[in-house]
């Protein structure tokens, strides 16, 4: 009885639970995220009885939520999916607005633009339609710069909006981290309260839009979020931590954004955000606004890089190049930082088109109250008195009042669009008229209306070495080659000059050809060789042809009448005479009569350049007691005439000069005094060869005059030390001397051997316009420079030349102890100190040995200040020096140097009145090889308007070095060309020929199958029909008027130019700017429509995620009233066990 009441109680216990719980489900119909829950009942454990069991009731276990794990991730999924794509929808749409507005768009700026340069192409000179391009340009340009500032504040909106939606996902993230801490009161998820776990599941949803989500849970049900895909990276939730999200404009680049979470857990780094609203918004900015912006930007650039490209190849109102149309100006975000101080900045680019972007930061310096700011090499660089700081091409002005510690960033903002200004201040600066116009003749069969442009050709840039590179000042080692030049000559050079210094064997040259196949330095050689170069060599102009007739002419009769020179040459220098000596007092004995006699005059120390003579006069001065010197002949005025006083003597002997002077024997008694000879020696000058007057290095020397007699019984000396510089300051310099000297001094000739052999042909080399004959090595076998000596003065080309053969042996080198001896031309040395072949005591007794000789050997030797050993011909000569040791075979010496033929080197000097250089020039078959014998480097030169680009090969065999040097014209290269006119002639139906008319020079001839454009540096020729044979047409640089001016006729070849540029594929993809921008416009357009298909398509999968979540979750009307019938059904009959229980029991216990 007792256990059938039992058995009523639980049920009336477990279904009032039930009824509770269904109870609860109603009531919460409309809860956002409330999951529907369940009552759980379970039954009690039952009793033996028998043989079985009777059941003993039910009981109440818990209250479960309905929940699906995988439906829940879902349904995060499909929301974060779909704010994405409505934050795409949402932005991409005002996008779409602003490009496509009529008012706002560029479409109808640039077609009014082009249209205004329409109608000036009819009317060039018209100021009131140049004054409408102008107007038109200008609001061209703000349309750019109005555009551009409605993409950055979009850009800026979207900012924001990602920045509140960041804000809300952080703080979701904290409440997260809140409902785990109080989860932490529980074991297991399924003891935490079913309102705990909704709160916990609501936030991850409400997260969800926001950011995508991975999540986690552990047994005790909290949640580890995660904003990748690892659940161990990117994590913003964990435990009872939580981090916060920043998503920001990187520093420098503000189009990248960076994603950085930051707080509790450790930083973390992110690529992105995968989708939600954060995503849409970041996607938006950093995808789709900056493809738009830099569409535009590159929009802006073409369209300046084009204009501009026409404005300055044209001719403006006054006939003057064009200057740029549009400019694109940076502009600086200022970010002030902590600063306190109330000031102002001003911020401007000295050259927007040198100028660099780099980001400034300017600080104020409190102990020097002044801004600075950085440099490139982080040299600080202060503001002036009224605040400028002029840094890095940008000009910082900072007004108001600053504070210690203020400082503030400049990050430059280079896009085009927004930089975008018009550079022309008037219609007349517009460049209507072409930089060159074509003229045909009447008697023409073909072309009768040809139009020309021209564009900036680009520089030949594919070459073994740039010029640049030879420039350096060191040599570069080349190696001959056909297939490659080795460097181009760029135009716009006023002079170029090289230096070849050919290898060991070798027989390179230097060969110069002109783009178009124009010889015009070096030697022809192989002609099949040089054709095939111009035919199939890329750097030459298509169709080009191969000609040598310019070859190595220079002036009237080069190339472009260019000064060409190949070969060696020493220029002349002005030679300064000075005075050192003003009054000598030789103090005679009265009466000393140095007829007869002389003045000797010892200049110490001598350099090989210092020479002492007369300050000659054109005429003898019969002037009672004048003295004057007419061809180093003295003279003695005696009122009436002139009587010879003396001659003039010079010798040399490596240490001193003296110049001795030889007084005449037949002077009357008595006149030639002591007195008179210091006025002869008053006439006395000195040089050096170079202009001392502006040198800033004087030179010190000692003069010693000594006086004598006829017998010589009576010798009187006096001495003067002088300092140029201090003769120059007195005045001490003849000023009636227009003396110039070129010097040019080889270095030691190469080696040759072989008698009879021919070493230069005739007419290889010319020396100042005289061809030189055969250099033939003579009987004894080996080259001399004695030899060559003889072979120049043969020239009879008025240039002196002194063969000289000086070996220079360093002190440390001797050998003077190896018992290896010495032999000199043959002739053994034996040590005067020690009586042997093999050694010597030492230098001295080296150097004696060796003048003992000196009669058999025709060497003699000197020791130098600084102890070197000096040998040199006895007559100072040039004829070779042959080193050997006394023992036969060894190769080795007693000098320490090599044994062989030791070859002279040769000293050229002109003197002239107008400064004549010295030159050796190469003749069309003359190599730099001829030269290098001589002991000459191989110079190039060209002089003159350089005003297109040059080939320079090395040809022959073998390597050698180069260096170069050049210097840039001051005439713009388009100016070049038009101060020339150039015809083209059609010769033959196959061929047509371009020369230059100003210098009658054949510039090119081409073959030629029918094309209907021509181009010629950067000169382009449209002919209307194909050119028939004679047929000609003159292009001139449109300033052909008085004084080379232009003629005013004003055409319109430069703005048909612009017209045609509305429909010329200047844009990437072959589009024109018109349709580039429709493109881009289209782009975000399809982009628009298709961000929201996707939203309409995420928006069914969201609601069949909803769905499917509440079939499992949600509450259901329907069935909860069906529960609350069928659980209040078994509540009553629960109640009814338990009354049948009391009867039974009230029955039991009326029985007696």
């Amino acid at each position: 009885m007792a256990d059938l009441l039992a058995i009523g109680s639980s049920g009336i216990n477990v279904y009032q639970r039930a009824l509770a719980t269904v109870s609860n489900n109603i009531a919460n119909l409309n809860t956002d995220g409330y999951s529907r829950q369940t009552t759980e009942i379970r039954q009690n454990q039952p009793k033996e009885a028998g043989g079985g069991y009777i059941g003993t009731g039910a009981y109440f276990d818990r209250v479960s939520r309905q929940y699906d794990g995988f439906l829940e991730s879902s349904l995060q999924q499909a929301t974060a999916d779909l704010e994405s794509q409505g934050a795409a929808v949402e932005y991409t749409s005002r996008l779409l607005d602003i490009l496509g507005d009529e008012q706002i768009g560029l479409t109808g700026a640039l077609n009014k633009f082009f249209a205004s340069a329409k109608s000036l192409s009819t009317d060039p000179a018209s100021t009131a339609l140049r004054g409408a391009m102008l107007r038109e340009s200008d609001a061209l340009v703000s349309r750019f710069q109005s555009l551009s500032g409605q993409l950055k504040d979009l850009g800026d909106q979207s900012l924001s909006a990602l920045e509140a939606n960041v804000r809300s996902a952080n703080a979701i993230a904290g409440q997260l981290a809140e409902i785990n801490r109080q989860m932490l009161k529980k074991s297991t998820e399924s003891d935490q309260a079913p309102e705990l776990l909704d709160r916990r599941d609501q936030l991850l949803r409400d997260l969800s839009e926001y950011v995508q989500i991975t999540a986690a849970f552990d047994q005790k049900g909290s949640v580890t979020v995660s904003l990748t895909a690892s659940p161990t990276k990117g994590v913003i939730v964990s435990g009872t931590r939580s981090s916060s999200l920043s998503v920001t404009p990187n520093a420098v680049d503000r189009s990248r954004l960076e994603y950085r979470l930051q707080g509790e857990l450790p930083s973390e780094t992110l690529t992105g955000i995968r989708s939600g609203s954060v995503s849409g918004y970041a996607n938006f900015y950093e995808n789709t606004l900056v493809s738009v912006t830099r569409n535009l930007n590159q929009l802006a650039e073409v369209l300046v890089e084009e204009v501009n490209t026409i404005q300055t190849t044209g001719l403006n109102a006054s006939g003057n190049l064009g200057s740029a149309f549009f400019e694109v100006v940076p502009s600086f975000n200022i970010d002030r930082g902590a600063s306190s101080g109330d000031f102002q900045v001003e911020v401007s680019v000295t050259d927007p088109e040198t100028y660099k972007s780099r980001p400034i930061t300017v600080a104020f310096d409190g102990q020097q109250d002044l801004w600075y700011a950085k440099d490139e090499t982080g040299a600080a660089v202060f503001a002036d008195s009224s605040g400028l700081v002029d840094i890095s091409g940008v000009r910082v002005r900072v007004t108001g009042t600053s504070n210690v510690g203020d400082q503030f960033t400049l990050t430059p903002d280079t896009g085009a669009a927004r930089g975008l200004r018009l550079a022309l201040q008037d219609g007349d600066e517009i460049a209507t008229a072409s930089l060159f116009r074509v003229t045909t003749s009447q008697k023409n069969n073909g072309v009768t209306d040809p139009r020309v442009s021209f564009n900036h050709p680009s520089p030949i840039d594919t070459a073994s070495v740039s010029l640049a590179a030879l420039s350096t000042g060191r040599p570069v080692r080349v190696e001959a080659s056909s297939a490659e030049p080795l460097t181009v000559i760029n135009s716009g050079k006023s002079s170029v000059n090289l230096k070849l210094d050919p290898g060991a064997g070798s027989n390179i040259s230097v060969q110069m050809i002109t783009t178009d196949g124009r010889h015009i330095l070096g030697h022809v050689g192989n002609v099949e060789q040089r054709i095939a170069m111009v035919e199939n060599l890329p750097q030459f102009a298509p169709n080009s042809t191969y000609n040598s007739d310019y070859l190595n002419q220079s002036g009237a009769d080069a190339y472009k009448d260019l000064d060409v020179f190949y070969g060696a040459r020493a220029e002349s220098s002005a030679v300064t005479q000075l005075k050192p000596i003003s009054s000598l007092f030789f103090e005679a004995p009265s009466g000393t009569d140095f007829s007869g006699g002389g003045l000797d005059l010892t200049l110490e120390p001598v350099s090989p350049n210092d020479r002492l003579g007369l300050e000659n006069s054109p005429f003898a001065d019969p002037t009672l007691g004048e003295v004057t010197a007419v061809n180093n002949i003295i003279y003695l005025g005696d009122g009436t005439t002139t009587t010879v006083l003396g001659t003039l003597e010079s010798t040399y002997d490596g240490d001193a000069q003296t110049l001795r002077i030889l007084f005449s024997d037949d002077i009357p008694a008595g006149v030639l005094t002591d007195e008179l000879a210091a006025r002869v020696a008053s006439l006395v000058t000195y040089s050096n060869g170079e202009d001392l007057v502006g040198s800033s290095n004087p030179v010190k020397k000692r003069l010693t005059a000594e006086l004598f007699d006829q017998n010589q019984s009576l010798n009187l000396v006096q001495g003067r030390d002088f300092v140029t510089s201090t003769l120059v300051e007195a005045g001490q310099v003849v000023t009636n001397s227009s003396r110039y000297v070129a010097k040019l001094a080889t270095g030691n000739l190469g080696y040759a051997s072989g008698a009879g052999r021919v070493l230069i042909e005739r007419g290889d080399l010319t020396l100042n316009g005289v061809p030189l004959g055969e250099l033939v090595i003579n009987s004894a076998g080996i080259l001399s420079a004695t030899d060559a000596m003889g072979w120049i003065n043969g020239s009879n080309a008025g240039v002196s030349v002194v063969a000289s053969n000086v070996i220079e042996i360093p002190s440390e080198t001797l050998r003077l102890d190896t018992g290896i001896g010495l032999e000199i031309n043959g002739v053994e040395v034996q040590s005067l100190a020690l009586s042997s072949t093999l050694r010597f005591d030492d230098e001295d007794d080296l150097v004696a040995s060796i003048n003992a000789v000196s009669v058999s050997s025709g060497v003699f030797a000197r020791r130098k200040e600084n102890g070197d050993l000096v040998l040199q011909n006895v007559d100072e000569g040039g004829d070779n020096i042959t080193i050997d040791g006394s023992i036969a075979g060894t190769g080795q010496n007693s000098l320490g140097i090599a044994s062989k033929a030791y070859i002279g080197s040769l000293t050229f000097e002109l003197q002239s009145g107008d400064g004549q250089p010295i030159e050796f020039r190469l003749g069309d078959a003359g190599k730099p090889s001829d030269l290098n014998l001589l002991g000459m480097n191989t110079e190039i030169q060209l002089r003159g308007e350089i005003d297109e680009d040059i080939l320079v090969f090395i040809g022959g065999n073998g390597d050698g070095t180069v260096q170069a040097s050049s210097v840039d014209s001051s005439n713009p290269f388009s100016e070049g060309l038009r101060s020339r006119q150039f015809e083209f002639e059609f010769v033959a139906d196959d061929r047509f020929r371009i020369r230059d008319l100003r210098s009658d020079t054949v510039l090119a001839e081409r073959l030629y199958n029918g094309e209907l454009s021509l181009t010629y540096q950067g000169i382009q020729i449209d002919l209307d029909a194909p050119a028939a044979l004679g047929d000609t047409f003159v292009v001139d640089g449109n300033n052909l008027g008085p004084n080379g001016k232009f003629d005013g006729q004003g055409n319109n070849g430069n703005i048909l130019r612009v017209v045609d540029l509305e429909s010329d594929p200047v844009v990437d993809g072959a589009l024109t700017l018109s349709e580039s921008y429709l493109k881009f416009v289209g782009d975000v357009g399809n982009e628009a429509t298709q961000s929201a298909i996707a939203r309409d398509a995420l928006e069914i999968i969201q609601t069949q995620a909803i769905e499917a979540r509440d079939r499992v979750s949600g509450v259901n009307l329907d069935k909860e009233a069906a529960d609350l019938i069928r659980f209040q059904q078994a509540y009553q009959a629960s109640a009814q066990v338990m009354q049948v229980a009391t009867k039974l029991f009230d029955t039991v216990l009326q029985v007696r």
